[in-house]
């Protein structure tokens, strides 16, 4: 439980970092979208980078946890983290294909992913556990 908590406000972090670091951020077709189907009528944009970060760190985990049989079996000796870089690149490039999210600077995207990546390559060996104990 804690090593999700600990990915999922890295994986949040750097996600907001990318998204408020970018400076030809275009995402006002989800902000359209929102308030047309007047889910969000009041939201501005910060919360809408928070909103696009937590859908992109809610589907990276699942998508771990939907893959773990495949590492263990395939990747178990092997790259572990080339198996993360993917996991992390299929889901911030779902998330933003789907919210039609653009002008994202392609140099922190990169950053995130390695990133990202490294996180989930060192909770996956608990080091985040050892280091609190």
């Amino acid at each position: 439980m804690v090593k999700n908590v600990f990915d999922f406000s890295f994986i949040t972090l750097f996600c907001y970092l990318i998204l408020s670091k970018s400076q030809y951020i275009d995402v006002e077709q989800l902000f359209f979208d929102l308030e047309e189907i007047r889910i969000l009528s009041f939201i501005d944009g910060v919360s809408i980078f928070i909103f696009i970060a937590i859908s992109v760190s809610i589907l990276t985990i699942l998508l771990n946890y939907i893959f773990k049989p495949f590492i263990e079996i395939y990747l178990q000796h092997y790259l572990r983290y080339s198996f993360y870089f993917l996991i992390n690149l299929l889901s911030i490039s779902t998330i933003f294909i789907t919210y039609r999210i653009y002008g994202y600077s392609r140099f922190y995207l990169l950053l995130y992913i390695l990133g990202s990546s490294t996180i989930f390559y060192l909770s996956d060996k608990n080091y985040y556990l050892d280091r609190l104990k």
